[in-house]
């Protein structure tokens, strides 16, 4: 097709005609040539195979950023800190105590366990009875909150920031 095109360049100029820089009925010409003739698909078709690729992209993408994410939320540090137990009362610490408190508040309470917050003194924190035994749920928030499973089921947590004494 390729020779085709020069030759007929080759012809015009012989012939002292110039051929339009673009010819769009030629093109269209040309293209529908080489459709019928088996050398290019179908408009249709190249449409079918450049939204496939298009979708591909967009899935590429979207895995990228959740990957990006993922890895941005394991290379942070914890949001809390687990600093001791003392005197009964567990000690943690968070850069957002308030946040913290009504988290653990509402996850305690989903699995069952009556939680009031308080704030005293400058700290914030919740008390608790655990059902005793202590459930597999109250259990999952704990550990999921690095707090160890108070032995008398009374949980005592106090919430400071960065810091604070």
């Amino acid at each position: 097709m390729r020779e085709r095109i020069r030759e007929q360049e080759v012809e015009h100029a012989a012939a002292g005609e110039s051929l339009p820089e673009i010819d769009a009925v030629r093109e269209s010409a040309l293209i529908e040539r080489a459709v019928a003739e088996g050398l290019l698909e179908p408009r249709a078709a190249r449409n079918r195979r450049f939204a496939g690729m298009r979708f591909s992209m967009a899935a590429v993408a979207v895995l990228i950023v959740a990957v990006a994410v993922g890895l941005l939320r394991y290379t942070q540090p914890p949001t809390e800190i687990f600093r001791g137990a003392q005197n009964g009362t567990i000690r943690l610490e968070t850069r957002d105590p308030p946040a913290l408190k009504r988290r653990l508040i509402e996850e305690l309470s989903a699995a069952g366990v009556e939680v009031s917050g308080y704030e005293r003194l400058g700290h914030v924190g919740i008390d608790a009875d655990l059902p005793q035994p202590v459930s597999p749920q109250v259990r999952q928030v704990l550990e999921r909150h690095h707090i160890p499973v108070p032995a008398d089921g009374t949980l005592i947590i106090e919430i400071d920031a960065p810091g604070q004494p």
